[in-house]
Order: structure tokens, then C-alpha cells, then sequence
């Protein structure tokens, strides 16, 4: 397990856009550089993050992570704490929480903001361990709730296709695994399609694709007689050179340096 790290506190306590945005409905598009966790005091507008909105509401905790572009449309009143975490557990933690969590019941939490406001401006040395605790505690909650929705939350019907596409991909790398031809047979617009299978993997589908061809290309290297240009004919490339380019842009080095390293170590000490 990681070590836990704990967090440096930026700014905590009450904001009221009412009283800072003057003549206007929508607050003005930032990019965030450290973790925002919010708690709303009230039904509001609505508060964007990425390409992602969410009703505000006194049960929707918004947590927002360090580069995204975020705005809201107000009214918008609510407990804050902002916050830099740079490694160990508890980075991993806030990195993975959804951008808006729904809560049954917020009390709890409300009540951590409460302290955390309480002793943050009244806080002498000995309040720091408890302002910690009270993060921690928090973070812990909130963590503890995206897991419990996302075990309660059926697979959408996008998830379902970008799971068959994948698995499709794996088995049909000599296929010409076009953007197009892809979207075609989820039936989606290629736009759309292009933008769930990011959303999904985390890459773009020529990342996907080049990737599940060369770990193809490893497990023919290392465990069969086949020459470079039959591998390359089988994982879906145009030609040997391509297939070399490739590869040793992504490992490198070249396929023939990739595998007689890897025998080489049968024979090594460790």
C-alpha cells in the first residue's frame, strides 16, 4: 500500500457566487490546478466540469481534479475545501472519485465541512492533526460512496458496445480497425464513438489498436519460429518496416534487440 501523503490546505470555508459574480448568470470558465471538493447549501444552478454537468443540489458532492475546465451556472452557494495533493494513497483516491457524487443522505458530510470551517479559522497548532483527520475522513466517505454507486449502477448499453468493440479489436488485429468501420458497426456516429472509446480507455483507438498489436507481437516473438514479416502479416501491419517502426517507437528498440534480450535473461542470475 501507499504511503499516505497528507494534504496542504489552499482555501476552506463558505462561497456565495451571489456576492463575488455581479450581472451575470454564469460564472466564467476556469482550468483547476489542485483538487476542489464542494458541498452545495442549496438547489441551484448547474455546475460544469469537462464535458460534464450536474444539477446543483444539497446531495451531489462536487469533486473536481487539477487541469479540468470547470463553470457554473448560478446560483451557487457551498461549503469548499481546496487542496494540494501531489503523491502516495490519498492521491490516487481523489484522482479516481467521479466529478459529482450522489449521496443519499449528506449530513455526515456536512457536518465534516462545519468542523473543517470551524477550526480552520480558529485553528491554533494543535487543530492541524484534527483538520487532517477531518480530510481524511472525508475523502474516506466519499470514496466509500463511488464505490457503492458504481456497484449498484448496471453497465449502460455504451459500456456494453465499447466492451464488444474491445474484445472485437483483440480478435480481429488483421482487420482494417478503421475509426469508421468501427463506429459503423455500434451504429454510432463516428464523432460520438470516437469520444466513448476515449472516455472508456483512455486512449485514442490508433493508441488502442497499436498497442494490442504490438503485445501480440511480443507473445509471436517470444514463443514461436516466426519470421518478423509473418509477425507483422498476422498483428495487422502493413509491412515488416512499418511493423519495426512501430515497435521500436513504442519499446525502444527494434523487435530483434527486444528478443534476444528477453532469452538472454533465461540465463541470468537474479
Amino acid at each position: 500500500m501507499k504511503e499516505i501523503v497528507l494534504p496542504q490546505i489552499v482555501s476552506l470555508g463558505i462561497y456565495n457566487a451571489q456576492l463575488v459574480i455581479k450581472n451575470r448568470t454564469v460564472s466564467k470558465n476556469r482550468k483547476t490546478t489542485m483538487f476542489e471538493i464542494e458541498l452545495p447549501m442549496e438547489d441551484g444552478g448547474t455546475s460544469y466540469i469537462d464535458d460534464d454537468s450536474h444539477a446543483v443540489s444539497p446531495n451531489v458532492i462536487i469533486c473536481a481534479k487539477p487541469g479540468q475546465i470547470r463553470h457554473t451556472r448560478l446560483p451557487f452557494k457551498c461549503y469548499y475545501i481546496h487542496m494540494l495533493v501531489k503523491e502516495g494513497e490519498l492521491l490516487d483516491m481523489l484522482t479516481s472519485l467521479p466529478d459529482f457524487i450522489d449521496v443519499a443522505d449528506a449530513t455526515q458530510i456536512k457536518e465534516i465541512f462545519v468542523s473543517l470551517c470551524e477550526y480552520y479559522q480558529t485553528r491554533i497548532s494543535t487543530d492541524e492533526v484534527l483538520l487532517q483527520s477531518l480530510i481524511l475522513r472525508l475523502v474516506y466517505i466519499l470514496n466509500q460512496n463511488a464505490v457503492r454507486i458504481e456497484k449498484s449502477t448496471p453497465k449502460s448499453n455504451n459500456h456494453k458496445i465499447i466492451e464488444q468493440t474491445l474484445e472485437y479489436i483483440k480478435q480481429n488485429l488483421t482487420s482494417e480497425l478503421t475509426l469508421e468501420n468501427l463506429a459503423n458497426a455500434a451504429s454510432f456516429n463516428p464523432i460520438y464513438f470516437h469520444k466513448l472509446f476515449k472516455s472508456a480507455t483512455g486512449k485514442t483507438l490508433r493508441e488502442y489498436v497499436e498497442e494490442q498489436r504490438i503485445q501480440k507481437a511480443i507473445h509471436l516473438l517470444l514463443s514461436t519460429n516466426m519470421t518478423l514479416t509473418q509477425i507483422a502479416y498476422e498483428c495487422g501491419f502493413s509491412s515488416q518496416s512499418y511493423f519495426s517502426y512501430v515497435f521500436k517507437r513504442k519499446m525502444k528498440c527494434t523487435p530483434r534487440k527486444y528478443m534476444k534480450e528477453n532469452q538472454m535473461k533465461y540465463g541470468t542470475n537474479i
